[in-house]
């Protein structure tokens, strides 16, 4: 079959060299240099390999740029002009041309990721916990990281547990090899998501996150360190394999992942489980809310605001690639057809312009119309290069949601911290709860591209009709169609684009 020869041919290249794209790692090893044997030959090797997965996920056309801007477009956040690449999607043409050639590349690229953790985590069979001080960290991160990878998947191209769990789905990729896997169903793929996810924890539950000291700006500013990858050196995930572990899929980030799966699939005790993950994470005190200092900046000091809250970050990566990105498509956007401008401002933020994610946006200087994120952006020294992968803001939206009796609580304490007052009450019905909650998701995760993934485990909730989102609300609105090599090379099948 013609997949099988195209799987084949890539496991050649990923024999030859694991890195097929890390353009730093390659500038000093050529290919033909490092061969499988070689790779795997000691520990550093092991951890090398780790680092390709991490910076082919922070690449443009995965979580570096296309992916979340491509989500947040069908979720209405951005409009872009006649002529985009993207264009169709905010009309949700999803098997016009340029959209499957864009998702059909997030498809093989999440896969590819996938593959390479499944190839580290192959190798690790020929090794033990004794023989390499960072067996542990190597099989947790691998674990957590196909979980979570195959996860997007399950959001992008399958439709909502709760409405159709028995859906023909994704494989589960546990192997590197070139066989064609079987189609799961959409709660088989749940289940094993939590089974790796819990395999991850129980790996990390050593990690020294859980021990060292919280990493926070003020911290570095003090100890005249950075977490910049440009200053550290172009090999960072290599040379501090246990520093700065939240840019990496920490013992944390796992919880936070279990939390976020749970509270979506929502059957039996998922939901207290859900609360029970976010909660920990927040108590943990290895994170922290944004510091009013850490973002209010006066005029000649603005490039050290940190835009991205940066403390708040769970899992987060590293990626050369991000800023460029987003100047050329958000903010300052070079050509009109490139730019993804804010759609209806307005209804986003109301009247809060003190809200500072409202202070993220900007007036398009040739067009008073247009508004623009300027959220990645170079300018701003303390979040250039970064990428927030999953952010203690989500853990208290779990966490209300969760627990609607705690939600006065916990959105007071995170909508004081981003400069705005919380409308609930102690007794707020959960439909205002989840009203607001949402519209906090809409504001928090603005280029980051979660808003959709919100709406379609939601969609049947009433209280979204209030939120006029503008998002389409059926099967072909919120479900992306496989790849059509997948279908007719792989023995899938589409059900809903048939």
């Amino acid at each position: 079959m013609k997949l099988k020869i195209h799987l084949k041919a890539l496991g050649i290249v990923l024999g030859v060299v694991l890195f097929w794209g890390c353009d730093n790692w390659l500038d000093v090893r050529p290919e033909s240099e490092l061969n499988e044997d070689q790779m795997f030959a000691t520990e550093q090797g092991y951890m090398d390999a780790l680092y390709g997965v991490y910076v082919n996920m922070g690449k443009n056309e995965l979580y570096g740029g296309s992916l979340p801007l491509t989500m947040d477009l069908v979720a209405q956040t951005f409009d872009v002009a006649p002529g985009s690449d993207y264009e169709y999607f905010k009309t949700f043409e999803y098997q016009n041309p340029l959209c499957t050639g864009i998702m059909d590349y997030v498809w093989e690229r999440l896969y590819y990721c996938i593959m390479l953790t499944n190839n580290i985590l192959k190798h690790l069979e020929d090794v033990t916990p004794e023989q390499f001080d960072s067996y542990c960290y190597l099989r947790g991160e691998c674990l957590g990281l196909r979980a979570f990878l195959h996860y997007e998947l399950l959001r992008i191209f399958a439709p909502d547990i709760k409405d159709k769990p028995d859906y023909l789905a994704i494989p589960y990729k546990r192997l590197y090899s070139n066989d064609i896997e079987p189609q799961l169903t959409v709660a088989q793929v749940f289940e094993d998501i939590i089974i790796d996810l819990e395999a991850a924890k129980e790996a990390l539950k050593n990690d020294v996150i859980r021990t060292n000291p919280p990493e926070f700006l003020e911290n570095q500013k003090e100890n005249g360190t950075s977490e910049d990858v440009t200053e550290n050196n172009d090999q960072y995930y290599i040379s501090t394999f246990l520093e700065n572990r939240k840019y990496r899929m920490n013992y944390y980030g796992v919880l936070a992942t279990l939390a976020r799966v749970y509270i979506d699939r929502a059957q039996g005790d998922d939901v207290e489980k859900a609360y029970q993950y976010a909660k920990e994470v927040i108590s943990s005190g290895k994170f922290r809310l944004i510091q009013r200092d850490d973002f209010i900046k006066p005029s000649n000091e603005v490039k050290q605001r940190d835009a991205l809250f940066s403390d708040e970050f769970v899992f987060a990566l590293f990626s050369t690639k991000v800023d460029a990105f987003y100047t050329s498509c958000c903010y300052p956007a070079s050509t009109f057809t490139k730019r993804f401008r804010v759609r209806d401002i307005a209804s986003i933020f109301g009247t809060e312009v003190n809200d500072f994610r409202y202070m993220l946006t900007e007036q398009d200087e040739g067009n008073s119309q247009h508004i623009l994120l300027k959220k990645h952006h170079a300018d701003y020294e303390n979040s250039k290069q970064k990428i927030r992968m999953l952010g203690l803001a989500e853990m208290y939206y779990i966490a209300a949601e969760a627990k609607p009796g705690e939600a006065y609580e916990l959105m007071e304490e995170i909508m004081v911290s981003r400069g705005i007052a919380c409308p609930l009450t102690e007794i707020s019905s959960r439909d205002k709860v989840m009203e607001t909650i949402v519209k906090e998701y809409r504001k928090e995760f603005m280029g980051d591209g979660q808003l959709f993934f919100i709406f379609k485990r939601l969609v049947k909730e009433s209280f979204l009709l209030n939120l006029n989102l503008n998002i389409r609300k059926d099967d072909k609105g919120l479900v992306f169609p496989l790849p059509e090599a997948e279908i007719e090379y792989g023995e899938r099948v589409s059900e809903i684009w048939k």
